[in-house]
């Protein structure tokens, strides 16, 4: 049996994980709640499944604990949140280091590298350069980690959500109401993957021995589109399900921007690759959206 904790056990990627792991009926996990503990609700009743605040874990003698997963972190450009949520990954680090914790895996962003070109992949040795304080803080972390985590560690740079990418929300909202669409970013490119598909990569990594872990890996779909093609995109599946298609109209703004990382080390470790497409993504959004 495997134990496992993780932190964010409430948000959006946490509780995909959690559900995941507890599949297996050889896992265990203990999942960590943030500071919104009425969300407690959202977790599977399991067997297999224990419930911790974030901090009562630092009170807990914590044994055979084999990963702990740290996905808690804030998302917006909250400079006092994000000072929180690295004071509190310092504190995560010590924990693993000081209990019987096997290894750490670190869910940071694809937003750690520098803005590239169209078309180009970025792979783990791609220049760091972030863009907003988000990103800056998740590489900040990693650093952190590099440079104190005594026990194995990896750090897993994702691609950004579907079910995250206001934009795309936005565009399905637009077709499903029968908006016209204004992109005001046409140029701007943008690299998205699915909620399953980002668990499964996670789960891909706790699957091999942590002493084989490389320090770092990209977790992404490898596929970008731009802004204008995303809306298109909506467009044109909106048409097929049955809504009236919309007129998109684009004004550029200047804002240039593309991300799209290179997950081939992640493949060739552990045979995991990415199998929703963008189409199935905007699929799910057009069920998931009222």
């Amino acid at each position: 049996m495997k134990n496992i904790i993780i932190t964010g056990a409430t948000g959006f990627l946490g509780l995909h994980l959690i559900k995941e792991l507890l599949a297996d009926r050889d896992n265990h996990v203990l999942a960590v709640l943030g500071r919104h503990k009425d969300k407690k609700k959202l977790l599977p009743t399991d067997r297999h499944l224990e419930i911790t605040s974030s901090e009562d874990i630092f009170g807990k003698k914590l044994k055979n604990i084999d990963t702990l997963i740290h996905t808690a972190f804030y998302r917006k450009e909250n400079l006092q949140e994000l000072v929180s949520s690295i004071e509190y990954t310092k504190r995560i680090i010590d924990l693993v280091n000081a209990q019987d914790i096997n290894s750490m895996i670190n869910i940071s962003s694809q937003g750690v590298y520098k803005c590239g070109h169209p078309g180009e992949k970025v792979d783990e040795n791609g220049e760091i350069g972030p863009e907003t304080v988000y990103g800056l803080s998740k590489w900040a972390v990693e650093q952190m980690i590099n440079l104190g985590c005594k026990k194995n560690f990896t750090s897993v740079r994702m691609a950004s959500l579907s079910a995250n990418a206001n934009f795309l929300r936005f565009f399905v909202n637009c077709v499903k109401n029968g908006k016209d669409i204004l992109v005001t970013s046409p140029f701007q490119y943008a690299s998205i993957m699915d909620i399953k598909d980002a668990v499964e990569g996670i789960n891909s990594i706790l699957k091999i021995p942590s002493e084989q872990w490389d320090n770092l890996y990209n977790l992404g779909s490898g596929t970008q589109y731009s802004i204008s093609e995303y809306a298109n995109k909506a467009n044109q599946i909106g048409n097929r399900l049955g809504y009236s298609a919309v007129n998109i109209t684009e004004e550029d703004k200047g804002n240039r921007f593309a991300i799209c990382t290179d997950c081939s080390r992640l493949t060739a470790k552990t045979g995991w690759t990415p199998k929703i497409t963008i189409e199935k993504m905007i699929c799910n959004l057009y069920k998931e959206i009222q």
